[in-house]
């Protein structure tokens, strides 16, 4: 089931640890509403990066590419998905799942993601730029809301203290997302269900 969670709320929990008034709307002309805008989608960024968050997970087929790879003894060139921000694992059809099977990423003069592979067929398995307030879960709302507190604390009060006490607090709540997800052994299967890819 979807949440109600937007943008401007994430802003306002962010802004109510710190004690501060509430914006609006994020889009408003404050001081306040402009640098939470400023910091809002890199700490979000950065957040989907530092935990498997089971909403951000996905798995793709790679798309070929014709172009030079950066090392000879990884043949095979593949387009990354333009929303993938960080790559998990490279798995490859026919080819027994091992860890130890290298890659290489790297931008072609495009500024396209791309990656060097020893084999074909590629799969990837890689967290998503996930902008859709709707699908996060309950616990990154949560870790997102200190993280952005912590990151907001110096320029919008100046308490350097503060900021280090959203951070402490983050840090908690991210250990908490990761105790859960040793208790419910969550894996991103690479073949979903139709029921799941619904939801």
């Amino acid at each position: 089931m979807a949440n109600d969670i937007s943008k401007t709320a994430i802003i306002n929990l962010a802004l109510a640890n710190l004690g501060q008034k509430l914006v609006h709307d994020d889009a408003e002309e404050t001081n306040t509403a402009r640098t939470a805008r400023l910091m809002y989608d890199f700490v979000r960024r950065n957040l989907l990066r530092a935990h498997d968050w089971a909403f951000a997970l996905r798995w793709a087929d790679l798309a070929a590419r014709d172009v030079e790879t950066p090392d000879l003894k990884l043949p095979y060139v593949f387009a990354l998905p333009a929303d993938c921000i960080f790559v998990k694992k490279i798995s490859y059809k026919d080819v027994p799942p091992c860890h130890q099977i290298p890659y290489t990423l790297f931008y072609d003069n495009q500024g396209n993601k791309l990656v060097a592979c020893p084999y074909g067929g590629a799969r990837v398995c890689y967290v998503a730029d996930v902008e859709n307030t709707a699908v996060f879960d309950p616990s990154f709302v949560a870790c997102f809301a200190l993280l952005l507190a912590a990151e907001l604390a110096v320029p919008i009060t100046g308490d350097s203290q503060l900021a280090q006490l959203m951070l402490a607090k983050y840090q908690s709540k991210l250990d908490e997302a990761r105790q859960t997800n040793k208790i419910e052994q969550f894996e991103m299967p690479e073949k979903t269900s139709a029921f799941v890819e619904v939801r």
